[in-house]
């Protein structure tokens, strides 16, 4: 009481209360203690923003996909016109399902797709036994009379890898892609136990692996052969075909300077 008069001293809110709390016992500076809160919140992205980045990335998605099915029309009309034999990457199953629909009745080019290893296609995404993930097509004309069995023992080489160290490797898509094998000409990966995989490449390709894989990978007497084209390749597990974000830089940055190189 002042003067014979009473006074009413305000109580502060709970927000300023912490706030001099937090300046009094120095845990932060005056222009850190009353900044605006929302400066301390994560910013929330809007619905349709989310919603705009997922259409985007489905755009972009069915756009490749579309692109890579034209070539591969391109690749058939060619067989058809000239008599040859004309043969793709090895695609993964979305797209070479949407190949296979597209020439399930076409009478000017015959379509073999083929997995390597004397398996079959998968019709789903379950993987059964016998059946592979990854395969490739083969475009003929009908009058050459080319069947299946050639078509896949010439155009898919199974590999054995044996006494590798996997949990200690690089993984094999890495170690491919390490001795300049691309991911397009390689078929299922397939572990059948801690040191053994078989993988199905690309034939242009097989020599390449047995002389140079080995040292991208670890192990005590590592060695790689092929298998006899009339063997069955056994079940395992299928690695996925995927690298490493460091090495996928890397190689998209010698792409760019060989670009560069070309153009200069």
């Amino acid at each position: 009481m002042m003067n014979g008069k009473r006074t009413t001293r305000a109580m502060a809110s709970p927000t300023i209360q912490l706030m001099l709390l937090a300046l009094s016992s120095g845990i932060c500076s005056p222009a850190h203690a009353f900044q605006p809160l929302m400066a301390h919140r994560a910013q929330i992205r809007r619905a349709s923003d989310i919603r705009w980045n997922i259409d985007t990335m489905n755009l972009n998605r069915t756009s490749r996909l579309y692109g890579v099915v034209q070539d591969i029309e391109s690749q058939a009309k060619m067989a058809a016109d000239t008599w040859s034999i004309e043969v793709t990457s090895f695609l993964e199953p979305d797209v070479a399902k949407k190949v296979d629909e597209l020439f399930q009745d076409r009478a000017d080019v015959v379509a073999f797709r083929v997995v390597g290893g004397r398996r079959m296609p998968s019709a789903s995404e379950t993987i059964s036994s016998g059946e592979g993930r990854r395969s490739r097509f083969v475009f003929v004309h009908p009058e050459l009379g080319l069947d299946i069995g050639t078509a896949e023992s010439e155009y898919c080489t199974v590999i054995l890898v044996e006494n590798v160290n996997l949990k200690a490797s690089n993984t094999l898509p890495n170690a491919l892609a390490g001795i300049g094998v691309n991911l397009d000409q390689v078929g299922d990966i397939v572990v059948t136990d801690n040191s053994t995989v078989y993988m199905v490449v690309d034939p242009t390709v097989a020599k390449q692996c047995l002389r140079l894989l080995s040292k991208e990978l670890v192990g005590v007497g590592i060695s790689l052969s092929l298998v006899d084209e009339h063997e069955f390749m056994p079940d395992g597990e299928i690695q996925e075909m995927k690298l490493s974000r460091i090495l996928e830089r890397k190689m998209d940055r010698k792409k760019y300077e060989k670009g560069y190189v070309q153009f200069s």
